[in-house]
């Protein structure tokens, strides 16, 4: 006899194996093989050969959580010194697909304040489809989002497994030269709804995956 734990596991999978396509939305095209944020002047973000090739200040072992396209490669920071009030974040995965109800986030401290980039891709329970793109820093523990539509962007590519976020480094507590990012993570998540992941027990910490800001390597300010 299956027993009910093995049932709400295959409840579970048959929910998160659904792609975005199953919820109708004209926002989203699944033939689309890059996602965007609306709204920005500037155009997408290509993946640097730099930060492909770099070594990366955030690494992670493949394979250790349920679903791969939540499954952390690395993440890295770079800039480009003929823009050099932006900086660039970037976060491989090992199979990224556009999965309702997916998170992806990179965290770092400078000058002793904790900033993030993030991007949410909706709600699964109940659906809801939205592409949110974020930057922003935090009040102790409250975060206050600073992302600016007009001159941030961010790429979500699933032919290379690579988010992208380009941020004004104004919206990012304007690092200057020398400036050191420390304490980076990178953290991502098949969230259940829209208030996070159902507590459970073992069965839901699979559903996510996040590296240990102890093992990060820092990174300095160019530009």
């Amino acid at each position: 006899m299956v027993g009910r734990k093995t049932l709400l596991c295959l409840l579970v999978a048959s929910i998160f194996l659904m792609p975005i396509s199953a919820v109708e939305d004209k926002a989203i095209n699944m033939k689309e093989n890059v996602i965007t944020n609306e709204g920005s002047n500037i155009p997408a973000v290509p993946i640097s050969a730099h930060c492909e090739n770099d070594e990366h200040e955030i690494t992670d072992g493949e394979g250790d959580t349920l679903f791969s396209y939540v499954d952390i490669l690395w993440a890295s920071f770079y800039e480009n010194p003929d823009e050099p009030q932006y900086l660039y974040v970037a976060m491989k995965i090992a199979n990224l697909r556009n999965m309702l109800g997916t998170l992806y986030t990179v965290h770092w401290y400078c000058n002793n304040v904790h900033y993030d980039v993030a991007f949410r891709n909706g709600v699964l329970i109940p659906p809801m489809i939205f592409k949110g793109w974020m930057c922003g820093y935090y009040e102790g523990r409250e975060p206050v989002e600073t992302w600016n539509r007009s001159y941030n962007t961010g790429s979500f590519d699933m032919e290379t497994g690579v988010i992208t976020w380009k941020v004004l480094k104004s919206c990012i507590g304007n690092p200057q030269p020398g400036d050191v990012i420390t304490q980076s993570l990178a953290f991502t998540a098949q969230r259940i709804s829209k208030i996070g992941l159902i507590p459970l027990g073992n069965l839901f910490r699979s559903f996510c995956d996040a590296t240990n800001p102890d093992e990060s390597e820092d990174y300095v300010i160019q530009y």
